[in-house]
Formats: C-alpha cells, sequence, structure tokens
C-alpha cells in the first residue's frame, strides 16, 4: 500500500527531527563515525577524492577535539556545581 501523501510524510519526519535537539554526546559518535570514513578514503587512487578526505579529516579532527573539550568542561562544572553545593549546606548548618 503506498503512501496517499508522501510529501507530507517526509516533512512530518523532518519536524521530528527538528524538534529533539542532539546531545554532545550524539554529535561527537556522529563524528567519530564521519572522520573514521573520512580516514578509510584517504588511501584512494583518485587523488582529488584523497585530498578532500584530508581535508575532511583535518577539519574533523578539530571540530572533534573541542567537542571533546566542551565535555569534559561541562564534567568539571557539574563536579564544581556539586561541590560548591555540597559546601554552602555545611556552612549553613554550622552558623546555626
Amino acid at each position: 500500500m503506498s503512501n496517499p501523501n508522501p510529501m507530507e510524510a517526509r516533512q512530518a519526519k523532518r519536524r521530528k527531527r527538528q524538534a529533539q535537539p542532539g546531545t554532545l554526546e550524539d554529535a561527537r559518535a556522529l563524528l567519530w563515525k564521519a572522520l573514521q570514513r573520512a580516514g578509510d578514503i584517504l588511501d584512494s587512487d583518485d587523488d582529488t577524492l584523497s585530498l578532500k578526505a584530508i581535508h575532511a579529516v583535518s577539519q574533523g579532527a578539530a571540530a572533534y577535539a573541542r567537542i571533546v573539550e566542551v565535555g569534559e568542561l561541562e564534567a568539571r562544572l557539574t563536579a564544581l556545581e556539586a561541590q560548591a553545593e555540597g559546601a554552602g549546606q555545611l556552612s549553613s548548618r554550622g552558623a546555626a
């Protein structure tokens, strides 16, 4: 049974994808997959394709490094916030 209105179905799928923002981990995993794919193309016999893969790897590696750095900073910030919150509770109990 074919879809009577495929355009509407495609638009609904697109809205669903856009309504759910991805996480930093999703982006990291997707970028890693892309880097692996570009790395596989590096050994291509086609010089133009190989050069494009080199460029993609260099750009992707820089973006991957930023994503990893942001993830590490978020983890450190969360730990510091938890530590500060715990210290605030201790000092308020001590003053009572």
